[in-house]
C-alpha cells in the first residue's frame, strides 16, 4: 500500500508549508484536516499541536502510527499503537518569510533538520516507538541569510527556476563579467540562456550590464548567445557596455562587490564566484543587500553605462 498522509492541525503557518513542501519533494501523497477523520487509506498522521479535546476514539481499531510535532512535551499515554514525538519551537514560528529564504530554510537551514526527522518516522525502519527528539535549542533562524549551492548542476537548476518564477513585471538586472568558465557554450549555458532569450522575446523587462575590457567585448562577440541578446535588444530588453579598466579604478571597492557578477532578484541577490569549483555562486536573502545592489546597479549604469543601440538601429 503506497503512503498517505493524514496532516491534522488547525494551524496554517511556515511548520505546515515546510511538511508540504517535503512530502510533495518526495512524491507522498497527503491530505490535511483539523479532525481525525477520513481515514480510508490512511498509512500515517503527522499531527502538529496536540489537542486533548481531540481524542483518539477513531484510531482505536486501526493503530496507525502518528507523528506528534510539538512545542513542548505532551506524552499520550492511552495510545496503542506506534507514537513518536518531534518537539520544536518551529511550531510558533510566524515570522513572514520571503519565498527563496523558505526555500533556503526548507533545504538548507532549520527547517531542514526537522524535514530530515519527520522523513525518518515515516519510514521507521529502526521501528521506533514512543522515540523524542527534541529539537527545540537549534537556533530557528540563520545568521546571514546566505546560501551556497552543492554543485554547478544546482546553480543552473536554481537560476532557471528563480527566473521562470519572477513576476512578468519585474524588472531583472544583471551585471556580468567575462569567464571561460560561463561563456562556453556548453549544455547548462545553453539551456539557461535560451530560457533568458525566451523571456526577452515573450516581453519580459530585463536589464543586464556587461563589465569588460575591449578583449573581452570581443570574447563576447564570439559567444553565440551574447550576439542573439544584442539582435534582440528592445523596449523591454537593454544592454549596457560598462569600461572595466574605467570602472575598477574609479570605484574600486564597488567593483570588488560587483565580481564575479550580480544578478539582483525581487526578493535576493545572486552573486557568482567563479574560483569556487564545486559551484557559480551564492544567493543572499538579506533585504539590505538587495536595496544595496539596486543603488549600485542605477550608479554604475547611470554614470558609466553605454547603451547598446537596437539592432535594426545599426
Amino acid at each position: 500500500m503506497d503512503t498517505k498522509i493524514l496532516i491534522v492541525t488547525k494551524r496554517k503557518n511556515t511548520l505546515l508549508e515546510s511538511i508540504i513542501y517535503v512530502l510533495e519533494r518526495e512524491k507522498i501523497e497527503y491530505k490535511i484536516s483539523d479532525t481525525i477523520n477520513q481515514l480510508e487509506e490512511i498509512t500515517d498522521i503527522i499531527y502538529l499541536d496536540y489537542d486533548e479535546l481531540l481524542p483518539f476514539e477513531s484510531l482505536k481499531d486501526k493503530k496507525v502510527p502518528i507523528i506528534m510535532i510539538e512545542n513542548r512535551k505532551k506524552v499520550i499515554k492511552d495510545y496503542l499503537g506506534t507514537i513518536n514525538y518531534v518537539i520544536t519551537e518551529l511550531l510558533d514560528d510566524e515570522i513572514s518569510y520571503t519565498s527563496v529564504q523558505k526555500e533556503y530554510l526548507f533545504k538548507k537551514g532549520t527547517y531542514a533538520i526537522l524535514l530530515e526527522k519527520i522523513l525518518e518516522l515515516l519510514n521507521n525502519n529502526s521501528h521506533y516507538n514512543r522515540m523524542i527528539y527534541d529539537l527545540t535549542e537549534i537556533k530557528t533562524t540563520p545568521e546571514d541569510w546566505i546560501f551556497h549551492f552543492d554543485s554547478i548542476r544546482d546553480t543552473y537548476d536554481w537560476l532557471l527556476k528563480k527566473n521562470a518564477s519572477l513576476p512578468d513585471d519585474f524588472i531583472r538586472k544583471g551585471i556580468n563579467f567575462y569567464s571561460d568558465k560561463v561563456y562556453d557554450d556548453s549544455l547548462r549555458e545553453i539551456n539557461y540562456l535560451t530560457q533568458k532569450l525566451m523571456d526577452i522575446k515573450s516581453g519580459r523587462k530585463s536589464i543586464d550590464l556587461f563589465i569588460c575590457t575591449g578583449n573581452e567585448i570581443r570574447k563576447f562577440l564570439d559567444n553565440y548567445f551574447f550576439r542573439m541578446l544584442v539582435k534582440n535588444i528592445s523596449p523591454t530588453y537593454q544592454i549596457y557596455l560598462v569600461n572595466r579598466r574605467k570602472l575598477e579604478e574609479e570605484e574600486p571597492e564597488i567593483f570588488s562587490k560587483l565580481l564575479d557578477g550580480i544578478t539582483i532578484y525581487d526578493d535576493c541577490v545572486y552573486r557568482d564566484t567563479y574560483d569556487d569549483e564545486f559551484s557559480l555562486g551564492f544567493v543572499d536573502c538579506n533585504q539590505k543587500t538587495i536595496d544595496e545592489y539596486n543603488k549600485y546597479f542605477d550608479y554604475i549604469m547611470d554614470k558609466y553605462g553605454d547603451k547598446v543601440g537596437l539592432e535594426r538601429d545599426k
